[in-house]
């Protein structure tokens, strides 16, 4: 039986860059000689957070509904964005949760960090909880965004992981991580 191990990188090319991405070929070599041609997916950083909003109704979810490109469908999910080069993840998605829904938290928690596919994509995904969340401004959405924000009950926001307008994978994968940090179970 064959115990994988490390590829190095003899080469590497840039193939297309697509504004938020850029492909490449990277030919490399494994500890037992094994070569190969690979192609990676090279994007900035991803964070998304669970935002907590406590009401009188109990722990509530700042979700939002925006139009994806990818599905050509609505979908419902967390706010989250890029995290530029440098910059804190902490940073990052507190900035956007604060311009996609106009809620700011009174404290972040890291949850977890996660690997977005590691076959070929070379980013990272930071998922973080925002607990006692409170409205601070107005949105400030980016040109092309069109973002409709809203409350849904801890409970409920759980039981739609999966369903149609709900089925962004890192979403799903930071709600997980949120029932971990919670020790909720389904």
């Amino acid at each position: 039986m064959i115990k994988p191990g490390r590829w190095k990188e003899l080469s590497s090319r840039s193939l297309a860059d697509c504004r938020i991405f850029d492909v490449s070929a990277s030919e490399r070599e494994s500890d037992s000689g094994k070569r190969g041609s690979f192609y990676l997916v090279n994007s900035l950083d991803w964070a998304g957070v669970i935002p907590v909003v406590d009401s009188s109704a109990g722990r509530m979810l700042v979700m939002i509904r925006q139009f994806r490109h990818g599905t050509g469908r609505l979908c419902l999910e967390f706010p989250g964005g890029a995290v530029e080069k440098g910059e804190d993840p902490s940073l990052a998605v507190a900035r956007e949760l604060v311009e996609e829904t106009g809620y700011a938290p009174e404290m972040l928690i890291p949850i977890g960090d996660l690997s977005p596919n590691p076959a070929f994509m070379t980013n990272a995904f930071h998922a973080f909880v925002a607990e006692g969340c409170r409205p601070a401004r107005v949105q400030e959405l980016d040109e092309n965004e069109e973002i409709e924000v809203l409350l849904v009950p801890e409970r409920e926001a759980i039981d739609l992981v999966a369903a149609e307008d709900n089925a962004h994978a890192l979403m799903t994968a930071a709600l997980f991580l949120y029932m971990r940090y919670r020790g909720l179970s389904l």
